[in-house]
């Protein structure tokens, strides 16, 4: 291995380098686009599904005046499930 790699040009050694380095760097590029869109899908699905469960109950003065995070959290807890799912809308206004 080591006779072939001295036959091998300089500059083909620095292309293939590179090439590498660019695969490496558009590899890691998708996979975070990819989680970004995974997590920007998720905090639509949540503040869809807290809009449809508002409408449902939107004669109750109580609930029309919670935050998106907190309606989310009770409206887990009333089901039995854990309200970790509603921590990306800390930040996500109310419509």
């Amino acid at each position: 291995m080591v006779t072939i790699w001295k036959v091998i040009p300089a500059w083909l050694k620095y292309l293939i380098a590179g090439i590498a380095a660019a695969c490496i760097v558009a590899g890691g590029g998708y996979l975070f686009g990819k989680r970004e869109g995974r997590h920007e899908i998720k905090i639509e699905q949540l503040q869809s599904d807290i809009n449809a469960e508002r409408e449902r109950t939107k004669d109750d003065a109580k609930l029309r005046s919670l935050s998106n995070y907190d309606f989310c959290v009770l409206s887990l807890r009333r089901r039995g499930m854990q309200p970790t799912d509603c921590e990306p809308l800390r930040g996500v206004a109310a419509e």
